[in-house]
């Protein structure tokens, strides 16, 4: 199975991105922060669902946009093809839609058999991984790792041998350890030697029996008695004690009593409740008559603001006009700046009309009423080529003329047909070179330019032959001079391609060949080529048609025909100059200029006139500004003087409007308040009249004549009450004392009657009593408990059978625990053997395979891997030296045997089930040059059977991985 295709709606930095990926290996190269372990998280993502949120956030959320999620379309071996589409904003499965090919869609057990049991565990440590995977072999240390490498092949089904081991020793170990204690053999034997010990003793003990049960009983009379004498002394200490306490309580309650007995009697008719209802009563009253008074004082003040308000109605009526005005105040003071900037404006545009007009050679009226149109613009163009061309010919006429001798005394005979043919070739390569600079200037030394310079020998060997023929055809030059002078210019063509010698110092070469000055410019070349040109003409037409003078008579009819030509161009110009109104001197250059000017002359003179159009706008706005703030102030009854501004008068207006409409706001705000006011006002005079009403009834309803006299007696009233409350807390309290309600007269005449004194010396002797009894009761207890202990003792005598019982059968178990110890040391000591060989003869076939990977990634430094069955560790065998474990391998090879070990499982996974592709993020960082080769081979053998994609930074690793680019794709 291979990945045809992902698409990411959104994940992380990706949103609607997708890939189309090849079958083998595909190298994906960006760099850091391109998205490659964003991408790697995605494909684990749509295969087992999104990792759990981390602080409340989502892992790789969809911060570029889109939905979080996508699809992978799947391709099996078999040609069918499987589209797994997830979505999810949190961690978790998210929705699944796996798409079958036959368009059904299953959920995550279709997924799992498509994946052939595959879980995330597995995936992210075998088939997709990074460095950090790479860099521990924890990752491969899962139940459902471990069971594919560890197990496969060693014969124990689902039972480790290393666990069997294990679980031996741990059996045998709890059954006896040297110098142990908590094992069972140990704690039996230790129980053994206890127990005889015991029983020895029980064997020795003398009979004391009777002896001890006497004196126990002795003991038991002796402190009976002790405890009846210690009764009758805390009885009557207790009594003594009544007494001290309850003389204070009599005395206040005698107090109380008489205290009761002076009062007024008929206060307790009164409820308790009567001072705080009469408190109430008073304060509403006095609320409800202070409420009544604001509200009257408020509406008085109303009132007076009212009256003392004065609104100017005229103004009012006028409100919208003011406004008007004051609202177009700003305008009509920016006016004296638009008038400024449109006068200036003016000025400038007639400054530069008269400028354009001086320019242009007449006045601004002429100027402005030329014909500028493109039409006329063109015409002084196609006038001017037609001028220049005309002039041209007349120059090569008079040129060719002039070669063939103004004065008669050379013809075309004298000429060198080598010398010339010599001079034609440099000043056609000239031309040539000024081409080719300007191509190398472009290819910039690119591959166009490595291109031509690999053809350059075949041109200049085609090329030769070819001109070779065409020189001794056309000149009738002898074979080998037409030769040599067309390699020369051949090879120079050929040398001048870019990657030949120096342009510059080539220039000058065929400036020297052509008879030219070393400054010479393009102008001059050109002039000479038209030279080279008539004498070639001169000396073919010597050759064949007989003589120089018919030579010199052609180019003299040519001369003629050419100044006749140029003097129609110029009539014609001429004709076009004056029909346009333009001078008659004019080039066509110089017409153009003056049409430029005319359209820049129409422009300012567009100007002028808009500049006068705002000026006289902006007066009349003035005007009607100021005829408008006239007729309101008069209609006000308020003229202004002709000298007064108008702006500063539209400005108070507005002042006075705003005054007046706020006075008019405040009347009607005051109307509707007073108006409230004198509403609320009935409510509150009736419920000052209640709560008056209230307050006479609670005082007629006692008898009081105000409220004063009624307080007092509730004051009364309520200290009574304290006092009842006080004689019942004190009769409580003597209850309490005396043991009961009952007894409370008893002790109250008790207390009364007796000397306090001898109330004191009772109740010291008394406690003295006590105190003897208890100390001669706590030593009969002590002596009674030591002599139960020695009778416990003696009674033990009786566990003895118990004792040798428990002796025989501890020594049965430990006989069956000794045989049991023993055969488990056999079998550990045979279990052991036969591990060793097994890891020195049988290795499973994903141990096999990892193998062979892992000594070719490192040269055959390592020729061998031990798994051990069931353990979670490996180790590696060299050439030379020990065996060694993971832990003592320097991380580049740890991390090359973990990549070897993935390969071999890799392997062993495709011999079962359906390949699947494998990812890998960046693991040959850490590996040597050489190693890091071995390694990237290792991988492209991988890829033969599985795709593989694999996410880099680092160009030299793509290019180790894929040297011919092919599988490359940039990422970012």
């Amino acid at each position: 199975m291979r990945i045809e295709r992902i698409e990411l709606d959104g994940f992380g930095r990706f949103a609607g991105a997708a890939w189309d990926l090849a079958p083998g290996l595909s190298v994906l190269l960006g760099p850091n922060e391109a998205g490659k372990t964003t991408l790697l998280n995605a494909i684990r993502a749509l295969l087992f669902g999104f990792e759990s949120t981390r602080e409340g956030r989502a892992w790789y959320p969809a911060f570029a946009g889109g939905r979080r999620g996508g699809r992978l379309t799947l391709l099996t071996a078999a040609g069918e093809r499987w589209t797994v589409e997830r979505h999810g904003e949190r961690g978790g499965t998210g929705s699944l839609a796996v798409r079958a090919p036959s368009g059904n869609v299953g959920g995550q057990e279709t997924l799992d058999r498509l994946l052939a049991g595959v879980d995330r565990e597995l995936f992210t440590s075998v088939f997709a991984f990074g460095l950090g995977e790479l860099q521990t072999i924890g990752s491969l240390s899962g139940e459902g790792v471990r069971s594919r490498i560890y197990g496969a092949g060693s014969g124990l089904g689902g039972m480790s041998a290393a666990d069997l081991e294990r679980g031996l020793r741990a059996r045998q170990e709890s059954i006896f350890r040297p110098r142990g204690r908590d094992q069972e053999l140990n704690r039996a034997v230790a129980r053994i030697e206890e127990l005889r010990a015991r029983i020895a003793e029980l064997e020795r003990q003398p009979v004391r029996h009777e002896e001890l049960h006497r004196e126990l009983a002795a003991l038991a009379a002796e402190r009976g008695a002790i405890d009846a004498a210690r009764r009758d002394a805390e009885e009557q200490a207790a009594r003594a004690a009544q007494l001290a306490d309850a003389r204070e309580p009599a005395a206040l309650l005698a107090a109380v009593d008489a205290e009761l007995a002076a009062g007024d009697a008929s206060l307790d008719t009164l409820q308790p409740e009567l001072e705080a209802r009469l408190g109430e009563a008073r304060a509403e009253r006095a609320a409800a008559a202070d409420a009544l008074d604001a509200a009257d004082r408020a509406l008085e003040a109303r009132r007076r603001r009212l009256a003392e308000l004065e609104v100017d109605e005229t103004l009012l009526a006028a409100g919208d006009e003011v406004a008007a005005l004051v609202e177009g105040r700003p305008q009509d003071a920016g006016r004296d700046a638009l008038l400024a900037d449109a006068e200036a404006a003016r000025a400038a545009a007639d400054a530069e009309l008269a400028d354009l007009a001086r320019r242009g050679g007449g006045d601004a009226a002429w100027l402005v009423g030329l014909d500028d149109s493109i039409a006329a613009i063109e015409a002084t163009r196609e006038a001017g080529t037609r001028l220049a061309a005309a002039e041209q010919r007349v120059a090569r006429a008079t040129a060719r003329l002039e070669a063939l001798g103004g004065d008669g005394t050379h013809d075309a005979a004298a000429l060198d047909p080598a010398r010339l043919a010599e001079r034609r070739a440099a000043l056609r390569a000239l031309g040539d070179l000024r081409i080719r600079a300007a191509v190398a200037a472009a290819a910039g030394g690119g591959r166009e330019r490595r291109i031509l310079a690999a053809a350059a020998p075949l041109a200049v060997a085609l090329l030769a032959g070819v001109a070779a023929a065409a020189l001794g055809a056309a000149w009738g030059l002898p074979l080998a001079v037409a030769i040599g002078v067309a390699v020369a210019v051949i090879a120079w063509r050929a040398s001048g391609a870019p990657g030949g010698p120096d342009l510059a110092v080539e220039r000058q070469r065929l400036l020297a060949l052509a008879g030219l000055a070393a400054d010479a410019d393009d102008a001059a070349v050109e002039e000479a080529t038209d030279a080279a040109a008539a004498e070639w003409a001169a000396w073919q037409g010597a050759g064949r048609r007989g003589s120089a003078a018919e030579a010199r008579a052609a180019a003299e009819r040519e001369l003629t025909e050419a100044a006749a030509a140029l003097a129609a161009e110029r009539r014609a110009w001429g004709a076009w100059l004056e029909e346009r109104g333009l001078p008659a001197a004019a080039s066509p250059e110089a017409a153009r200029q003056v049409l430029g000017l005319a359209a820049a002359a129409r422009r300012a003179a567009a100007a002028r006139d808009a500049a006068a159009a705002r000026m006289a706008e902006a007066r009349a706005a003035r005007a009607s500004f100021v005829a408008r703030v006239d007729r309101l102030h008069e209609r006000l009854g308020r003229p202004l003087a002709d000298d007064a501004g108008r702006g500063p008068a539209v400005a108070a207006l507005g002042e006075r409007l705003a005054a007046a409409r706020a006075a008019a706001e405040r009347c009607r705000e005051l109307r509707d308040e007073i108006e409230t006011a004198t509403r609320e006002r009935a409510p509150l005079e009736a419920r000052a009249t209640a709560a008056q009403r209230a307050l006479d009834a609670i005082l007629a309803a006692h008898g009081a004549d105000d409220p004063d006299e009624l307080r007092a007696r509730a004051a009364a009233a309520a200290a009574r009450r304290e006092l009842q409350a006080r004689r019942r807390e004190i009769g409580a309290r003597l209850a309490g004392i005396a043991g009961g309600e009952a007894r409370v007269e008893e002790i109250l005449g008790a207390a009364t009657a007796s000397d306090p004194a001898t109330v004191a010396v009772d109740r010291e002797d008394a406690a003295r009593r006590v105190a003897e009894l208890e100390s001669r009761s706590h030593e009969l207890s002590t002596r009674a408990g030591e002599l139960r202990a020695e009778l416990a003792t003696l009674e033990h005598a009786a566990e003895l059978g118990d004792l040798r019982q428990e002796l025989s059968a501890l020594e049965g178990r430990v006989a069956a625990l000794a045989r049991e110890w023993t055969v488990r040391a056999v079998a550990l000591r045979l279990l052991e053997e036969t591990r060793h060989r097994y890891e020195r003869e049988r290795q499973p076939r994903v141990v096999q395979d990892a193998t062979g990977y892992f000594e070719r990634i490192t040269g055959g430094a390592y020729e061998r891997i031990v798994a051990a069955p069931g353990e979670a560790t490996v180790r590696v065998e060299g050439a030379t030296g020990p065996p060694r474990l993971t832990d003592e391998l320097s991380r580049g090879t740890a991390e090359q045997l973990y990549l070897a070990l993935r390969f071999g499982l890799i392997e062993q996974f495709a011999r079962a089930s359906e390949p699947l592709p494998v990812v890998m993020d960046d693991i040959l960082v850490n590996f040597d040059a050489e190693r890091a080769a071995r390694a990237a081979a290792a991988v492209r053998q991988l890829a033969e059977r599985h795709q593989v994609l694999y996410f880099t930074c680092h160009p030299w690793t793509a290019e180790l991985l894929d040297p011919s680019a092919a599988g490359t794709h940039a990422l970012g």
